[in-house]
């Protein structure tokens, strides 16, 4: 019975969550923030040039 239970735990346990899981979603909140700072800066350096 209790190699049952043992058995039944292993395969109810979650695996452990890849590198990639876990910085995934920080990554892509980077590469998002960084190319809206990029498409701000590239707005404001246009109105500038189109300033004079």
């Amino acid at each position: 019975m209790e190699t049952a239970l043992d058995e039944l735990t292993r395969l109810l346990k979650a695996p452990p969550p890849a590198l990639r899981d876990r910085y995934g979603a920080f990554a892509l909140q980077l590469l998002g923030n960084v190319a809206t700072g990029l498409a701000v800066g590239l707005g404001f350096a246009i109105g500038h040039a189109i300033a004079g």
